[in-house]
């Protein structure tokens, strides 16, 4: 994954609640692996019956086509536990979602995928509102190391982000990386316990377990 050490973009507010799975990635959008799920996003919302592109939609302005960062409401990614979304959001571009509050599997699918979802206070999401009602092209800062959001105007509020995950997602790593660099002392483990219980590993004479 590409490494997220610090974004500053421009925000796209989508400020609407309990937007599902369903609505960030159709289920039609989920039939071949050969369809791109950043087209899939928010497709109902984004497309008319038609095909063409519906003017009225946030995505669809030209001023949010290259943002990073999504703004919206409370319980983001609600529904079907479908890691479509976020890879949905990701082939968009968007590496950053700022909302009230998440759906627990969403959440933990963005970490996975090098999305960061952060939760904002009542206080600093109103503010956030605010400014993107009075400037359309409105700007801020994330810095994951600091768990900080920055706005343009200098304002900075926090968020909760463990350890564990600041470092997975600077590094660009997920939980397979963190695995497989384990490797050594996975097979030293294999080893001790292959010599204390050898009835468990068939006996090929080559080594392998199977």
């Amino acid at each position: 994954m590409e490494p997220l050490i610090s974004l500053t973009s421009v925000v796209v507010p989508l400020l609407r609640d309990n937007v599902d799975t369903d609505a960030i990635i159709p289920a039609e959008w989920l039939r071949s692996l050969a369809s791109d799920p950043g087209e899939g996003l928010f497709a109902r919302w984004r497309y008319r019956a038609d095909g063409s592109a519906d003017p009225e939609f946030v995505l669809n302005d030209s001023r949010f086509r290259d943002a990073r960062i999504l703004l919206t409401g409370a319980n983001f990614g609600c529904g079907s536990s479908r890691e479509n979304a976020v890879w949905a959001l990701q082939r968009f571009g968007i590496r950053c979602v700022i909302a009230r509050s998440y759906s627990d599997i969403f959440q933990e699918n963005c970490f996975k995928n090098g999305v960061l979802p952060i939760i904002a206070s009542p206080g600093d999401h109103a503010l956030l509102v605010r400014c993107c009602a009075a400037e359309a092209s409105y700007v801020v800062s994330v810095d994951v190391a600091a768990a900080t959001v920055t706005t343009r105007d200098g304002a900075v509020f926090t968020f909760e982000l463990d350890l564990r995950r600041s470092n997975r997602l600077m590094s660009g790593s997920d939980e397979i990386d963190a695995t497989l660099a384990l490797a050594d002392r996975i097979d030293a483990f294999r080893a001790l316990h292959r010599l204390a219980k050898p009835w468990l590993y068939p006996a090929n004479g080559d080594g392998s377990d199977g």
